[in-house]
C-alpha cells in the first residue's frame, strides 16, 4: 500500500525578527510541521535543508543546517514537530537587511516528508522596528531643477527638495531654515523658513521626501539654505545649499577671469584643485560644470570669496561620469549679487 501521509502545515515563531542594525544577531526560532495519516501507519523522515534569507525575492544567503526527525503516524493520526534552531545574521547580512526597504526580507524554511512539502516564512526588520525611536540617517538636498547650487533671477520662483533616510517610526520634526544677504556668512542656523511635522512609519530602513516653500528671492545676494531636524545623531553635518539672487542677465561682464588649475582638457580625479585668480569686490565664486556645448548645470559648487581653490571631491559627483568629458567655468559675484567676473569655459576629462 502507497503510505499517503501529508505535510498539512509548516509555521514559524517568532513571525517577525529584529536584527542589530550593526553588528552580529542572533535569532532563535522554532518551526512548527503538522503531519496527518489518513489511511496507513507510516514512519517517515520529516526534514528541511536550511532556511534561505531573501530580499525582495532573490535569495541572498543560506543560513542554519539540516534539520530532521523521524515522525510515525498510525491511520487518521496526526503529529506536529518541534524544531529549535538558533540563526546567526553576520554584520555583512544585517547591513544589506538596514538597507533594503522595509517588509521586503524574509527567512524561510521548506520541510518535507519525501511526499509532500510545505513552507513557512519570517519577515526580518533592521533595528527596533515599529517599536523603537525615530533615527535620521541621511540627509540629501537639491533643489527643484535638480542642481545643487543655483543663480536664480530676482523675483523667480525656486524650491528645494530634502530626500530623507530614516529607520523605524515617529514623528519628524525639522525645520527649513535659510541665510539670506542680509545676515553674517557666519550665521549657523539662520532664521526659520518653515517648520515641518510629518509622521514616517517604516519597519526598517524608510525613506521620505519634503519639499520646501518657495525661496526667497527679492534681495540680490547669497543664500545658505538647510534642513534641519530632531533625531538626526548619525549625521555628522547637515548639507547646505547655495544659491544667489541676480537683479538679471544684463550685468553679466565678458570673459575676465583668470583661472589656475586645471588645464583646458586636463585629466581630473577627485584630488583635482580648481583654483583662480582673487577678484576684487567679490563676496562668492561658483564653478559651473556642463555637458560640452550645452547650458545646463551638470554640478557645481559655491564658496564663499575667502576660497581661492578647491578640490573636486567636494562637488556632487552624483552625475558626473568617468570616462566623459565635461566643460566648466568660473564666476564671481558682488555682495548685491551681481556677476562681476567670469572665465571662460574650459574642457576637463574625466578617466
Amino acid at each position: 500500500m502507497i503510505a499517503e501521509a501529508n505535510v498539512s502545515s509548516v509555521t514559524v515563531s517568532p513571525q517577525r525578527a529584529n536584527v542589530n542594525v550593526k553588528g552580529a544577531s542572533a535569532l532563535s526560532l522554532t518551526w512548527n510541521v503538522t503531519r496527518f495519516e489518513p489511511t496507513a501507519p507510516t514512519t517517515v523522515l520529516v526534514s528541511s535543508t536550511n532556511a534561505v534569507l531573501q530580499i525582495n525575492g532573490s535569495t541572498v544567503a543560506n543560513l542554519g543546517g539540516l534539520l530532521s526527525r523521524q515522525s510515525s503516524l498510525a491511520a487518521a493520526q496526526s503529529e506536529t514537530l518541534r524544531f529549535n534552531e538558533v540563526l546567526s545574521i553576520s554584520p555583512a547580512l544585517a547591513r544589506k537587511i538596514a538597507e533594503a526597504p522595509a517588509g521586503s526580507v524574509l527567512i524561510s524554511r521548506t520541510f518535507t516528508d519525501t511526499q509532500t512539502t510545505g513552507l513557512a516564512r519570517l519577515s526580518v526588520f533592521a533595528g527596533t522596528g515599529q517599536g523603537g525611536a525615530l533615527s535620521i540617517n541621511r540627509i540629501d538636498l537639491k533643489f527643484d531643477n535638480d542642481a545643487r547650487t543655483d543663480v536664480i533671477a530676482k523675483g523667480d520662483t525656486r524650491r528645494a527638495i530634502a530626500e530623507i533616510n530614516f529607520r523605524s517610526s515617529g514623528l519628524l520634526k525639522g525645520e527649513w531654515r535659510i541665510i539670506d544677504p542680509s545676515a553674517s556668512l557666519g550665521s549657523a542656523r539662520g532664521r526659520i523658513l518653515q517648520v515641518v511635522r510629518q509622521q514616517v512609519v517604516s519597519s526598517g530602513q524608510g525613506r521620505t521626501r519634503i519639499v520646501s516653500p518657495a525661496l526667497p528671492t527679492a534681495k540680490n545676494g547669497l543664500y545658505l539654505l538647510t534642513f534641519s531636524v530632531e533625531d538626526a545623531d548619525g549625521i555628522a553635518e547637515l548639507p547646505v545649499l547655495r544659491y544667489f539672487v541676480l537683479e538679471g542677465a544684463t550685468d553679466r561682464p565678458r570673459d575676465n577671469l583668470t583661472t589656475l588649475s586645471p588645464g583646458n582638457g586636463a585629466r581630473v580625479s577627485q584630488d583635482t584643485v580648481f583654483a583662480w585668480e582673487n577678484v576684487p569686490g567679490a563676496l562668492a565664486y561658483q564653478i559651473e560644470i556642463f555637458n560640452p556645448g550645452h547650458s545646463k548645470v551638470v554640478s557645481g559648487k559655491v564658496v564663499s570669496a575667502k576660497d581661492l581653490k578647491l578640490r573636486l571631491s567636494a562637488f556632487s559627483l552624483d552625475n558626473l561620469t568617468s570616462g566623459e568629458s565635461y566643460d566648466w567655468r568660473l564666476r564671481a559675484f558682488d555682495q548685491e549679487g551681481r556677476v562681476i567676473g567670469s572665465s571662460p569655459r574650459q574642457l576637463i576629462y574625466m578617466p
